[in-house]
């Protein structure tokens, strides 16, 4: 006959596997809906003083912006230049920076 210490071992031994494998699932869940928050949300990291940037863009002399657009996550400024060639200049919204410019020059045909 076993002895009551071996009797009672598979009681909290299966107690301890129960609570393990709760805290294995609440884990899981708990990863995920951080997963889902932060996809939804792809700023709520940045503190909302991080939004706020002063950028100086140089535009060549007596340049003119035409127009502004938003194209995904980018703003394309629409720059003339009184006889050179039109540009778009490709700006990160989020912080200001130039990422690249475009020239438009006038009678260059493919």
């Amino acid at each position: 006959m076993a002895s009551p210490a071996q009797a009672y071992a598979p009681l909290w031994l299966k107690v301890l596997v129960i609570v393990m494998g709760l805290l294995i699932v609440a884990g899981f869940v708990v990863i995920a809906a951080e997963i889902a928050r932060r996809m939804s949300t792809p700023n709520a990291g940045r503190s909302p003083a991080s939004g706020l940037f002063s950028e100086r863009i140089a535009l060549p002399s007596g340049a003119r912006v035409v127009s502004m657009t938003a194209a995904g996550d980018r703003l394309v400024v629409h720059v003339e230049v009184p006889g050179g060639p039109s540009a778009a200049y490709i700006v990160d919204p989020r912080n200001g920076a130039l990422l690249g410019t475009v020239e438009f020059p006038p009678g260059v045909a493919r």
